[in-house]
């Protein structure tokens, strides 16, 4: 019974947001599709073979999709809070036998964990257009024949389980400021989201500059770090630059075993104070929302 009810919850968002997200996540590789007949294309002086480069559009096509949708997400989730209360639903579903726990927890995970799924894999097949497209203004169609596709197949569905499981890590890890720009936005209504802006800038830099105390910005970076982390590259290989133009055939006929050693790495970064600490942070202000929606409902 309770699975019925939170797939109906989660129905429910899908029905009321689809279109947005797919507007949102599609936007981007749309109007780069449509620009690549008419623009350049700039590789500097290395000559990328046709599957590196063809593995190099899809995966920043990718990234570039979970980035926009990440931002219109993170301006949007605060007022989701007090949503069905502003637009009258609010007795609608009180008079459903579901919970506020439930309706929440719904609104978060669809609105969190599935649109960044979701804006992987679309933004991955997008990639793919792209890459075809790019492959033939660069070199002409006959490149897509030296593309090696069964190994970008192979790459690919690594990359997606990858990511899809960085998806929720990075939710967890980001759960906390989420959830107090929720919980704010629940209590203070619309000065939720500024007053908790003007406390940590205000707060932050005080403790920074009249006690030394960098305490707001090393938690901040914190949960920063592990978000980023915990979505790709646990262990900074790329970022370090051992992954060069030439070493990517070899990269990416090993991508499986990076795959399986970059999620062991992030799964094992939850084991931290900071991951921890977020969740129980996460989880209080998850309470207060909840406490909001019964006082006043």
């Amino acid at each position: 019974m309770f699975s019925t009810r939170f797939m109906t919850l989660m129905q429910r968002e899908w029905m009321q947001h689809h279109r947005a997200w797919l507007i949102v996540i599609l936007t981007l590789p749309l109007i780069v599709l449509l620009a690549i007949p008419f623009g350049q294309i700039q590789l500097g002086d290395e000559i990328l073979p046709p599957t590196v480069l063809a593995g190099a559009v899809i995966g920043m096509t990718t990234l570039a999709a979970f980035g926009v949708t990440l931002l219109v997400t993170s301006f949007q989730l605060p007022g989701l809070a007090r949503r069905d209360s502003q637009d009258r639903t609010i007795e609608f579903w009180l008079s459903l036998p579901g919970s506020h726990t439930e309706s929440i927890l719904a609104t978060l995970l669809m609105h969190t964990v599935f649109v960044f799924v979701l804006a992987i894999g679309i933004g991955a097949a997008m990639g793919v257009l792209l890459a075809v497209a790019a492959l033939i203004k660069v070199a002409g169609a006959g490149a897509l024949l030296d593309v090696s596709w069964w190994a970008l197949l192979v790459a690919g569905a690594a990359g997606l389980a990858r990511l899809s499981l960085g998806a929720v890590l990075f939710t967890l890890w980001l759960s906390p400021l989420f959830m107090i720009m929720m919980a704010a936005s629940a209590w203070l209504k619309r000065w939720g989201t500024p007053a908790v802006v003007a406390a940590v800038v205000i707060g932050g830099n005080v403790l920074d500059k009249f006690y030394g105390n960098p305490i707001v910005w090393d938690l901040l970076h914190a949960q920063l770090e592990g978000a980023s982390r915990a979505m790709l590259d646990a262990n900074n290989e790329m970022r370090d630059g051992h992954q060069l133009p030439s070493s990517m055939p070899q990269f990416i006929s090993d991508f499986g075993g990076w795959v399986l050693r970059d999620a062991g790495a992030a799964l094992s970064h939850t084991a931290s104070l900071h991951f921890v600490g977020g969740l129980v942070v996460a989880a209080a202000c998850f309470g207060l929302v909840i406490l909001y929606r019964r006082r006043n409902h």
